[in-house]
């Protein structure tokens, strides 16, 4: 959620602050408006001034279209769950795994059904995505998983469940250089 700017004139502890029934073990929950017109909802579970969550209300209709959660401890929100396409379930989740402020993880529940079908992640840290697995029948098992190993962007194995009992049977070689038995 930090990447959304908020009306300068509000912020912690001032204007649009909802202070009410705040201490001890009762979370803070501040409201802000964004220069867009969207309200922030910044919550302070343990009064260290820091948020442990936040909501995003983009077009002020009570429903959250996106949720960020300081799911280590760090003070900074690295795990944001999305509604793409506004109806009211969160389709996405995105996270930051390294602490580096980058999105490293990505998961997407591309038909609704509440079953995450695919996850891209840059497992080394260069800012390229290196692994893909997908759930292509919408089962919640992966049928395939891509990698990128020698960092060009582009996949260089491939292993695939082609028939669908939870065991990958099939390994192609998408790149030949990759192969270990051309180098053989």
């Amino acid at each position: 959620m930090s990447d959304y700017d908020t009306d300068p004139t509000g912020g912690l502890g001032e204007a649009g602050t909802d202070t009410t029934g705040a201490g001890y073990g009762e979370p803070e929950i501040i409201t802000l408006e964004g220069r867009d017109g969207s309200t922030i909802y910044a919550v302070d579970v343990d009064h260290d001034g820091d948020a442990e969550a936040a909501g995003l209300d983009r077009d002020n209709d009570g429903q959250l279209e996106e949720i960020a959660l300081d799911t280590d401890g760090d003070g900074s929100l690295e795990t944001r769950m999305v509604d793409l396409d506004g109806d009211g379930t969160f389709d996405a989740v995105l996270t930051d795994t390294d602490g580096d402020g980058k999105i490293d993880v990505a998961a997407l529940d591309s038909n609704g059904d509440g079953i995450i079908d695919r996850v891209v992640a840059d497992t080394d840290g260069d800012g390229i995505i290196d692994t893909d697995v997908k759930d292509e029948d919408f089962d919640g098992v992966a049928d395939s998983v891509s990698q990128d190993t020698d960092g060009d962007g582009d996949s260089d194995v491939t292993v695939t469940d082609t028939d669908g009992d939870g065991t990958f049977e099939t390994v192609r070689y998408d790149d030949p250089t990759t192969n270990p038995l051309a180098q053989a």
